[in-house]
Protein backbone atom coordinates (compact mmCIF):
# COMPACT_ATOMS: atom_id res chain seq x y z
CA UNK A 1 0.00 0.00 0.00
CA UNK A 2 1.06 3.69 -0.38
CA UNK A 3 2.37 5.21 2.51
CA UNK A 4 3.06 1.91 3.88
CA UNK A 5 6.90 1.73 5.14
CA UNK A 6 8.31 -1.78 3.16
CA UNK A 7 9.20 -4.60 5.64
CA UNK A 8 12.80 -4.99 6.40
CA UNK A 9 14.78 -7.69 8.34
CA UNK A 10 15.90 -7.03 11.53
CA UNK A 11 19.25 -7.41 11.75
CA UNK A 12 19.39 -5.01 8.46
CA UNK A 13 17.73 -2.20 10.26
CA UNK A 14 20.00 -3.20 13.22
CA UNK A 15 22.92 -2.63 10.52
CA UNK A 16 21.44 0.86 9.53
CA UNK A 17 20.92 2.77 12.82
CA UNK A 18 24.67 1.23 13.77
CA UNK A 19 25.61 2.33 10.28
CA UNK A 20 24.42 6.33 11.23
CA UNK A 21 25.10 6.07 14.88
CA UNK A 22 28.94 5.69 13.60
CA UNK A 23 28.28 8.14 10.61
CA UNK A 24 27.36 11.17 13.72
CA UNK A 25 30.82 10.23 15.34
CA UNK A 26 32.84 10.78 12.10
CA UNK A 27 33.17 6.71 11.63
CA UNK A 28 32.32 4.73 8.68
CA UNK A 29 29.04 2.51 8.08
CA UNK A 30 29.36 -0.96 9.03
CA UNK A 31 28.68 -2.66 5.79
CA UNK A 32 32.24 -0.77 4.65
CA UNK A 33 33.94 -1.93 8.11
CA UNK A 34 32.96 -5.61 7.13
CA UNK A 35 34.17 -5.24 3.69
CA UNK A 36 37.58 -3.65 4.58
CA UNK A 37 37.98 -6.38 7.28
CA UNK A 38 36.98 -8.99 5.09
CA UNK A 39 39.78 -7.92 2.43
CA UNK A 40 42.32 -7.88 5.40
CA UNK A 41 41.69 -11.15 6.42
CA UNK A 42 42.23 -12.34 2.85
CA UNK A 43 45.96 -10.42 3.06
CA UNK A 44 48.65 -13.03 2.65
CA UNK A 45 46.42 -15.48 1.05
CA UNK A 46 45.79 -16.67 -2.51
CA UNK A 47 42.44 -15.18 -2.53
CA UNK A 48 44.13 -11.60 -1.72
CA UNK A 49 43.49 -9.38 -4.66
CA UNK A 50 44.27 -5.15 -4.36
CA UNK A 51 42.65 -2.58 -6.42
CA UNK A 52 44.31 0.77 -7.05
CA UNK A 53 44.33 3.76 -9.35
CA UNK A 54 48.09 3.59 -9.87
CA UNK A 55 49.25 2.95 -13.12
CA UNK A 56 51.99 0.04 -14.28
CA UNK A 57 54.69 2.88 -13.48
CA UNK A 58 53.69 4.37 -10.21
CA UNK A 59 53.11 0.78 -8.77
CA UNK A 60 56.48 -0.36 -9.75
CA UNK A 61 58.23 2.58 -8.09
CA UNK A 62 55.94 2.08 -5.04
CA UNK A 63 57.42 -1.49 -4.88
CA UNK A 64 60.92 -0.06 -6.06
CA UNK A 65 60.42 2.35 -2.73
CA UNK A 66 59.86 -0.92 -0.48
CA UNK A 67 55.42 -0.88 -0.21
CA UNK A 68 52.60 -2.61 -1.32
CA UNK A 69 49.34 -1.20 -2.46
CA UNK A 70 46.69 -2.98 0.15
CA UNK A 71 43.25 -1.87 -1.90
CA UNK A 72 41.60 1.35 -3.49
CA UNK A 73 39.84 3.74 -0.30
CA UNK A 74 37.82 6.37 0.03
CA UNK A 75 36.56 9.03 2.26
CA UNK A 76 33.47 11.18 2.02
CA UNK A 77 31.20 13.99 3.55
CA UNK A 78 28.01 15.74 2.72
CA UNK A 79 27.44 18.90 4.87
CA UNK A 80 24.97 20.89 5.52
CA UNK A 81 26.13 25.06 5.67
CA UNK A 82 24.27 26.52 8.38
CA UNK A 83 23.08 30.41 8.30
CA UNK A 84 25.50 33.18 8.19
CA UNK A 85 25.09 36.15 9.80
CA UNK A 86 26.69 39.31 8.88
CA UNK A 87 26.90 42.13 10.67
CA UNK A 88 27.30 44.86 8.17
CA UNK A 89 24.01 46.94 8.88
CA UNK A 90 25.04 51.00 9.84
CA UNK A 91 28.18 50.98 7.64
CA UNK A 92 27.31 52.73 4.80
CA UNK A 93 29.88 52.49 1.76
CA UNK A 94 32.85 52.03 4.03
CA UNK A 95 33.71 48.61 2.09
CA UNK A 96 33.79 46.62 4.99
CA UNK A 97 34.93 43.25 5.01
CA UNK A 98 34.47 39.89 6.58
CA UNK A 99 34.92 36.46 7.41
CA UNK A 100 32.19 34.55 7.01
CA UNK A 101 33.31 31.67 9.24
CA UNK A 102 29.86 29.69 9.09
CA UNK A 103 31.04 28.80 6.00
CA UNK A 104 34.80 28.73 6.57
CA UNK A 105 33.99 26.25 9.96
CA UNK A 106 31.61 24.19 7.09
CA UNK A 107 34.00 23.82 4.56
CA UNK A 108 36.58 22.73 6.82
CA UNK A 109 35.19 20.38 9.05
CA UNK A 110 33.68 18.61 5.67
CA UNK A 111 37.12 18.21 4.45
CA UNK A 112 38.47 16.86 7.65
CA UNK A 113 35.52 14.59 7.91
CA UNK A 114 36.63 12.96 4.51
CA UNK A 115 40.06 13.39 5.50
CA UNK A 116 39.46 11.20 8.44
CA UNK A 117 37.61 8.52 6.96
CA UNK A 118 39.44 7.40 4.31
CA UNK A 119 42.45 7.14 7.00
CA UNK A 120 39.93 4.87 8.99
CA UNK A 121 39.67 2.56 5.80
CA UNK A 122 43.07 2.68 5.20
CA UNK A 123 43.89 1.49 8.98
CA UNK A 124 41.04 -1.14 8.32
CA UNK A 125 43.70 -2.96 6.07
CA UNK A 126 46.54 -2.42 7.71
CA UNK A 127 48.51 0.68 5.80
CA UNK A 128 50.74 2.80 7.11
CA UNK A 129 49.85 5.59 4.32
CA UNK A 130 47.56 6.40 1.66
CA UNK A 131 49.01 7.80 -1.72
CA UNK A 132 47.63 9.59 -5.07
CA UNK A 133 44.98 10.71 -3.12
CA UNK A 134 42.05 12.77 -5.43
CA UNK A 135 39.94 14.97 -3.51
CA UNK A 136 37.01 16.44 -5.43
CA UNK A 137 34.25 19.11 -4.06
CA UNK A 138 30.92 19.06 -5.00
CA UNK A 139 27.81 21.45 -4.87
CA UNK A 140 24.13 20.22 -5.91
CA UNK A 141 21.56 22.66 -7.98
CA UNK A 142 18.89 21.01 -5.97
CA UNK A 143 20.15 21.58 -2.62
CA UNK A 144 22.28 25.58 -2.50
CA UNK A 145 23.33 24.82 1.13
CA UNK A 146 24.88 21.60 0.72
CA UNK A 147 28.46 20.95 0.03
CA UNK A 148 30.82 17.52 -0.63
CA UNK A 149 33.92 16.47 -0.37
CA UNK A 150 34.87 12.87 -1.52
CA UNK A 151 38.27 11.64 -1.27
CA UNK A 152 39.81 8.11 -3.20
CA UNK A 153 43.45 6.83 -2.91
CA UNK A 154 45.18 4.15 -2.75
CA UNK A 155 46.17 2.29 0.73
CA UNK A 156 49.99 0.89 1.27
CA UNK A 157 52.17 -0.41 3.71
CA UNK A 158 55.96 -1.89 3.85
CA UNK A 159 56.70 -4.98 1.91
CA UNK A 160 56.42 -7.55 4.89
CA UNK A 161 56.27 -5.19 7.64
CA UNK A 162 54.27 -6.33 10.87
CA UNK A 163 50.47 -4.60 10.92
CA UNK A 164 50.61 -1.14 13.09
CA UNK A 165 47.35 0.17 13.62
CA UNK A 166 48.47 3.64 13.72
CA UNK A 167 46.96 6.67 11.66
CA UNK A 168 48.08 6.05 8.37
CA UNK A 169 49.47 9.43 6.38
CA UNK A 170 47.13 10.85 3.64
CA UNK A 171 49.02 12.20 0.74
CA UNK A 172 48.25 13.28 -3.23
CA UNK A 173 51.58 12.53 -4.04
CA UNK A 174 51.71 10.13 -7.17
CA UNK A 175 53.82 6.94 -7.36
CA UNK A 176 56.58 8.55 -8.97
CA UNK A 177 56.68 11.79 -6.87
CA UNK A 178 56.21 9.01 -3.53
CA UNK A 179 59.18 7.25 -4.86
CA UNK A 180 61.57 10.04 -5.83
CA UNK A 181 61.21 11.78 -2.24
CA UNK A 182 61.68 8.33 -0.62
CA UNK A 183 65.08 8.50 -2.86
CA UNK A 184 65.85 11.52 -1.54
CA UNK A 185 65.07 10.82 2.18
CA UNK A 186 61.44 12.14 2.55
CA UNK A 187 58.37 11.01 3.58
CA UNK A 188 54.78 12.28 3.80
CA UNK A 189 53.32 13.22 6.89
CA UNK A 190 50.08 13.95 6.26
CA UNK A 191 47.55 16.16 4.55
CA UNK A 192 47.91 20.24 5.11
CA UNK A 193 44.44 21.78 4.71
CA UNK A 194 43.52 25.92 4.85
CA UNK A 195 40.78 27.74 3.48
CA UNK A 196 38.79 30.94 3.87
CA UNK A 197 35.05 32.50 2.88
CA UNK A 198 35.84 35.92 2.90
CA UNK A 199 32.94 38.35 1.83
CA UNK A 200 33.49 41.97 0.50
CA UNK A 201 31.04 45.16 0.28
CA UNK A 202 31.78 47.91 -2.50
CA UNK A 203 32.75 51.06 -1.78
CA UNK A 204 30.82 54.07 -3.41
CA UNK A 205 34.08 54.25 -5.75
CA UNK A 206 33.94 50.57 -6.42
CA UNK A 207 29.96 50.03 -6.80
CA UNK A 208 30.34 53.55 -9.49
CA UNK A 209 33.40 51.93 -11.32
CA UNK A 210 30.70 48.35 -11.77
CA UNK A 211 27.63 49.97 -12.14
CA UNK A 212 28.03 53.31 -14.54
CA UNK A 213 25.29 55.42 -14.53
CA UNK A 214 25.28 59.49 -14.68
CA UNK A 215 28.24 60.12 -13.04
CA UNK A 216 29.17 56.43 -12.81
CA UNK A 217 32.91 55.93 -13.69
CA UNK A 218 32.77 52.16 -15.39
CA UNK A 219 34.61 54.41 -18.27
CA UNK A 220 37.83 54.22 -17.16
CA UNK A 221 40.50 51.43 -16.66
CA UNK A 222 40.60 51.28 -12.62
CA UNK A 223 41.92 48.77 -10.01
CA UNK A 224 39.48 47.81 -7.75
CA UNK A 225 41.21 48.25 -4.66
CA UNK A 226 38.70 46.64 -1.87
CA UNK A 227 38.31 44.01 -3.70
CA UNK A 228 42.13 43.16 -4.51
CA UNK A 229 42.84 43.74 -0.53
CA UNK A 230 39.67 40.95 -0.12
CA UNK A 231 41.52 38.45 -2.66
CA UNK A 232 44.59 39.36 -0.25
CA UNK A 233 43.28 39.06 3.00
CA UNK A 234 41.57 35.49 2.09
CA UNK A 235 44.24 33.91 0.65
CA UNK A 236 46.60 34.63 3.61
CA UNK A 237 44.23 33.40 5.98
CA UNK A 238 43.89 30.38 3.85
CA UNK A 239 47.57 29.55 3.84
CA UNK A 240 48.28 30.66 6.89
CA UNK A 241 45.83 27.48 7.87
CA UNK A 242 47.91 25.28 6.29
CA UNK A 243 51.16 26.39 7.46
CA UNK A 244 49.70 25.92 11.02
CA UNK A 245 48.32 22.08 10.00
CA UNK A 246 51.94 21.12 8.72
CA UNK A 247 53.61 21.96 12.14
CA UNK A 248 51.33 20.22 13.80
CA UNK A 249 52.37 17.43 12.36
CA UNK A 250 56.34 17.86 12.43
CA UNK A 251 56.63 18.82 8.67
CA UNK A 252 59.36 20.87 7.10
CA UNK A 253 57.26 22.06 4.24
CA UNK A 254 54.47 21.04 1.97
CA UNK A 255 54.13 20.06 -1.76
CA UNK A 256 52.45 19.82 -4.33
CA UNK A 257 49.53 22.31 -3.12
CA UNK A 258 46.51 22.76 -4.90
CA UNK A 259 44.82 26.04 -4.93
CA UNK A 260 41.30 26.36 -5.65
CA UNK A 261 39.25 29.92 -5.72
CA UNK A 262 35.53 30.73 -6.85
CA UNK A 263 34.66 34.50 -6.71
CA UNK A 264 30.61 34.88 -6.54
CA UNK A 265 29.38 38.74 -7.11
CA UNK A 266 26.00 39.47 -5.87
CA UNK A 267 23.88 41.96 -3.82
CA UNK A 268 23.75 42.97 0.00
CA UNK A 269 20.50 45.17 0.96
CA UNK A 270 21.79 47.54 3.42
CA UNK A 271 19.65 50.03 5.46
CA UNK A 272 17.32 49.74 1.66
CA UNK A 273 20.15 50.14 -0.09
CA UNK A 274 21.62 48.31 -2.49
CA UNK A 275 25.29 47.33 -2.30
CA UNK A 276 27.36 45.16 -4.81
CA UNK A 277 29.78 42.92 -3.18
CA UNK A 278 31.80 39.78 -3.89
CA UNK A 279 32.16 36.64 -2.24
CA UNK A 280 35.57 34.29 -2.15
CA UNK A 281 35.95 30.92 -1.27
CA UNK A 282 39.21 30.10 -1.55
CA UNK A 283 41.04 26.64 -0.16
CA UNK A 284 44.53 25.43 -0.68
CA UNK A 285 45.53 21.88 0.08
CA UNK A 286 49.03 19.76 -0.22
CA UNK A 287 51.33 16.86 1.37
CA UNK A 288 53.20 17.83 4.33
CA UNK A 289 56.53 16.13 4.11
CA UNK A 290 59.81 15.82 6.47
CA UNK A 291 62.85 14.05 6.11
CA UNK A 292 63.81 10.82 7.44
CA UNK A 293 67.17 11.76 8.37
CA UNK A 294 68.58 15.55 9.91
CA UNK A 295 70.67 15.54 6.24
CA UNK A 296 68.55 14.69 2.81
CA UNK A 297 69.94 12.55 0.19
CA UNK A 298 70.12 14.23 -2.91
CA UNK A 299 69.42 12.63 -5.61
CA UNK A 300 70.89 13.22 -9.57
CA UNK A 301 67.96 14.54 -12.24
CA UNK A 302 68.14 12.05 -15.28
CA UNK A 303 66.61 13.41 -18.83
CA UNK A 304 64.28 10.14 -20.39
CA UNK A 305 63.29 10.53 -24.02
CA UNK A 306 60.69 8.31 -24.97
CA UNK A 307 59.80 6.76 -28.52
CA UNK A 308 56.08 6.26 -28.12
CA UNK A 309 52.95 8.50 -27.97
CA UNK A 310 52.01 8.09 -24.77
CA UNK A 311 55.20 8.61 -21.86
CA UNK A 312 52.53 6.55 -19.12
CA UNK A 313 53.48 3.34 -21.35
CA UNK A 314 57.21 3.24 -20.49
CA UNK A 315 58.55 2.68 -17.73
CA UNK A 316 61.07 4.78 -16.38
Amino acid sequence: MFGKRPSQDPQAELKQAQSIQNLEQGGLPVSAIERLQNQFNLQNTPQHIFTSDLSSNEFLLARHAGYEPLGQVMGSCIFHVGYQWTNYGGYGWTGLGQELDTITRARYTARHLAVSRIQQEASLLGATGIIGVRLEQKVYDWGADLIEFMMVGTAIREIDAPVKRNLPFVSDLSGEDFWALHQAGYHPVGFAMGNCTYMQLATWRTQSAMTGGLFGASWMNQELTDYTQALYTTRSLAMSRMDAEAHSVGATGVVGVQLDMDVMEGEYDNQGQTQEYMLFNYSAVGTAIAPYEAVHKPIQPGLTVTLFDNPKGVLL
